[in-house]
């Protein structure tokens, strides 16, 4: 952003402050100058002339001409420039006078005619070209003025007329100070730093109603609700001047240049460059349009081509009226004969404004405004800025209320705060006071709430004041960073909070470091169709980045696998083939869901010993195993859990190697293989991934250790073999026989086999042995019998097979 002393002086008294302390105030302010120029005293005085007679020099591309300078005797004058023209008003270099270029003019002779000086272009009296359009480089400079240019003749004031010599701060925005893309509100903080009130400009026109209304308004539609805030209309009355002589509309020279200083080139278009100048000032863009030309509703669009999959149009009737923030169509724009003009002031998405950017590799005044996060509200201050220019040039006739057709969602923001709180946060002792003169001329409404509370009413154009921490940030950049007195900080020592929930995490990361698993932080940021694809846990509505840096890294995570995976991706590609890493973060969603998250994925092998010709590849097992011992740390014995397929259509799972885990009919976790395909784009080997919700597993899991006599009689052990199909889950069958069964101290899987003959069947012969013993007694062969017996009828009862 731009700001510039002449502009500045039309709203804040700056006698006697120099621009050394402008450029203190801003950085003081959080506003840091990256770059300063004055453009005072870089040249001679030029002098404005008026160009009488031009002819061309024969055999040449050169003009002979005559311009007053206010003298008795005409100047001769020879010119290259091709826009030279009888009539103009110009700024001359006499012989003698050093310009910005270095170029001292000497009266000379050039293919027979004397030249007296030098005609200038912009680029000749110090205008950095990057500020020029492609015609401006090397053309002459005409003065277009409010006042009637012929009284100028003669004046050695032309660089001061015509608004150049002038300082100029391009100050680094942070993004969250987006506001200041409207000079005012940097206008604002000046006056504010420097103790001034700024100048109430619209006292100096006086605003007439309309007879007419707005004649259009916007059609909701899908797109609509996706890119647009607000919208707000308002209809002008042009007023209509009668003169034999055609009325030019041109930009006037002194806000042309500050528009140069403000980065922005000339349109060559009034209307185009009016929008600019408006948009530059109060931070919101304005599309001007010849309201006759309107003939149906507006309606915004996605219109995406192969080359733009992102392209955004305003129509009417099924034409393009506007490209937001790239273009306007000719045929839309108002002209010497437009009789009402209706502004559209448009508040859009700044993440699909984003989008539009990249598409269209544009960086126009609009866009650089819509794609940040700028208040919807400053409507009004822009209609207010038009009316100004319109009654500028004589445009203004009349003009309707600011009709807002589509209102946005933001709410005025009121913050209470505690004192105590702000004077221990900053290590001070500010009264009430103090903290309202600070606020005093930028917006902010403060008040007492009671004895110990302030109340703010914060800045409608503020986006980023939400919070007691926020106000309490703003004091301390008002009063300024190096105004508060540097303390040592006195810390106190408390004890060490003990909670259950970060000593069985310990435990749990200690037994994976154990396992050989490496402990990584990936990054949080991600796509956001992949953000919304990973949500295993359904918790939708991620965090949408305002403003991105790519669009790779636009949006928040809801799950920590894929991380993990561009991660597995990353060392592979390294020479790391075999890989074995954990995560432990939070995810969060728009909503204030957080939650606490472990993943682990393998890939490639887990052991290769050649010596012992020992090889253990990844697989289901293994990190079905490692998920069985992380929740057995919680306490959560296997036989607890509901396992059944992933139900969440992600195509970069393998369709049948996948689980979902139920603790308590809560889902806690996830278990799988990637799908091979992706697997190969990734150019990963077999991976296994499993990801845990700690946050709901540390509400679930049972906190209460129970000691269990061991028992001192000897112990009788039994073996089961039942034939099991696909169908069958194991956890269920055991569950099923183990019901209504006592004295079983433990059981385990003993052995799984398959032969030809079972396989036919889909069959496998599964064997399951289980401990019987008790405290109280010894176990006779009848009492193991009996119970023996029982689980042999709830195997009956399931209709399987005993061996």
């Amino acid at each position: 952003m731009v700001i510039t002393r002449n502009w500045l002086e039309h709203f804040i008294d700056l006698d006697n402050i120099g621009d050394d302390e402008i450029t203190t105030a801003l950085n003081s302010l959080g506003f840091e100058v990256d770059a300063y120029r004055s453009y005072k005293e870089i040249n001679d005085s030029l002098i404005v002339g008026h160009v009488g007679h031009v002819s061309p020099m024969e055999g040449t591309s050169l003009n002979f001409c005559f311009v007053d300078l206010g003298d008795d005797l005409v100047s001769p004058i020879v010119c290259g420039a091709t826009n030279v023209k009888e009539g103009q008003y110009v700024l001359v270099a006499p012989p003698g006078t050093t310009i910005a270029n270095g170029m001292t003019l000497t009266k000379r002779e050039i293919k027979g005619k004397v030249s007296e000086g030098m005609i200038c272009a912009l680029i000749e009296f110090g205008m950095d070209q990057s500020l020029l359009n492609e015609e401006e480089v090397d053309i002459i400079y005409p003065i277009h003025t409010k006042s009637d240019p012929y009284s100028l003749i003669g004046s050695p004031e032309a660089l001061e007329i015509i608004g150049f010599e002038d300082s100029v701060w391009e100050v680094d925005l942070t993004l969250n100070r987006s506001d200041a893309l409207g000079a005012f509100q940097l206008a604002k903080e000046i006056a504010n730093y420097f103790d001034k009130k700024i100048k109430d400009y619209t006292n100096i026109f006086k605003t007439r109603k309309s007879e007419h209304n707005v004649p259009v308004s916007i059609k909701e539609s899908k797109d609509l609700k996706n890119v647009l805030r607000r919208c707000s209309m308002q209809l002008f009355d042009i007023k209509q001047v009668s003169s034999i002589d055609k009325i030019e509309q041109k930009i006037f020279s002194n806000q042309d240049i500050w528009m140069k200083f403000s980065q922005c080139k000339t349109q060559n278009n009034f209307w185009l460059d009016l929008s600019n100048a408006i948009a530059i000032e109060s931070g919101q863009p304005v599309i001007l349009l010849d309201a006759e030309k309107l003939k149906t509703q507006l309606e915004i669009v996605n219109n995406p081509t192969k080359d733009r999959p992102v392209n955004y149009q305003l129509l009417c009737a099924g034409e393009v009226v506007s490209t937001l923030g790239v273009s306007v169509e000719s045929y839309f724009l108002p002209t010497e004969e437009t009789k009402q003009v209706l502004a559209i002031y448009l508040s859009l998405n700044p993440i699909e404004m984003r989008k539009q950017q990249k598409s269209y590799n544009s960086s126009s005044v609009f866009l650089q405004r819509w794609m940040k996060p700028i208040s919807s509200k400053i409507h009004k201050l822009a209609s207010d800025r038009t009316v100004y220019w319109f009654d500028q040039y004589g445009l203004y006739g009349s003009s309707t209320d600011l009709e807002t057709q589509i209102e946005s969602d933001e709410q005025d923001v009121t913050i209470e705060v505690n004192l105590e709180f702000i004077n221990n946060l900053l290590g001070m002792s500010l009264k009430t006071k103090e903290i309202k003169e600070l606020f005093k001329n930028i917006d902010f409404e403060v008040e007492e709430a009671d004895k110990h509370n302030l109340k703010f009413k914060v800045d409608p154009n503020r986006t980023d004041i939400k919070n007691s921490a926020d106000i309490v940030e703003e004091i301390a950049r008002l009063y300024g960073y190096n105004n508060i007195e540097s303390k040592a900080p006195e810390i106190i020592a408390t004890a060490k909070s003990k909670k259950l929930e970060d000593k069985v995490l310990g435990n749990v990361e200690s037994y994976l470091l154990g396992q050989g698993f490496n402990n990584i932080k990936s990054y949080s940021l991600t796509t956001k169709n992949d953000a919304l694809k990973w949500d295993l846990f359904d918790i939708k509505d991620p965090v949408n980045l305002a403003s991105p840096l790519s669009q790779y890294r636009e949006t928040y995570r809801l799950s920590l696998a894929m991380g993990c995976i561009e991660s597995a991706s990353l060392n592979y590609s390294r020479g790391n083939k075999n890989i074995k890493l954990y995560e432990v973060g939070d995810v969060y969603n728009i909503k204030g869901v957080r939650e606490k998250r472990l993943c682990a994925i393998v890939s490639g092998d887990i052991l290769n010993q050649k010596a012992y010709d020992l090889n253990l590849h990844s697989s289901y097992a293994y990190i079905k195993g490692i998920a069985d011992k992380i929740l057995n740390c919680y306490q959560i014995c296997p036989m607890d859990l509901k396992i059944e397929n992933i139900n969440k259509d992600n195509d970069d799972i393998h369709p049948h190697i996948n689980a979902q885990i139920s603790y308590k009919d809560e889902l806690i976790g996830f278990v799988f293989k990637l799908n091979p395909r992706f697997e190969q784009a990734k150019k990963l080997d077999d991976t296994y991934l499993l990801e845990f919700n700690l946050s709901s597993i540390n509400q679930l899991f049972s906190r209460e250790i129970k000691a269990i006599e061991i028992p001192k009689f000897q112990k009788t052990s039994r073996v089961v073999t039942m034939l099991l199909s696909s169908n069958d889950q194991y956890t269920k069958v055991i569950n099923t026989i183990k019901n209504d069964v006592n004295y079983i101290v433990s059981f385990k899987l003993v052995d799984i086999y398959q032969d030809e003959q079972l396989a036919e069947k889909k069959l496998k012969a599964v064997s399951v042995g289980f401990e019987f013993n008790s405290s109280e007694k010894q176990l006779s062969d009848n009492d193991v019998s009996k119970e023996w017996n029982k689980i042999l009828a709830n195997i009956d009862k399931l209709k399987i097979e005993v061996k």
